[in-house]
């Protein structure tokens, strides 16, 4: 599940907003204390 989660957080595109993942809409000083 784990591996599932950042993929689909981190990595699939999202029509929604443009084709970017949907991590891209969490402001980047937030990015270290998410992704451990």
């Amino acid at each position: 599940l784990t591996q599932w989660l950042h993929h689909y957080n981190w990595h699939r595109p999202h029509m929604g907003i443009g084709g970017q993942p949907p991590i891209s809409r969490v402001l980047l000083n937030n990015v270290v204390g998410l992704h451990n």
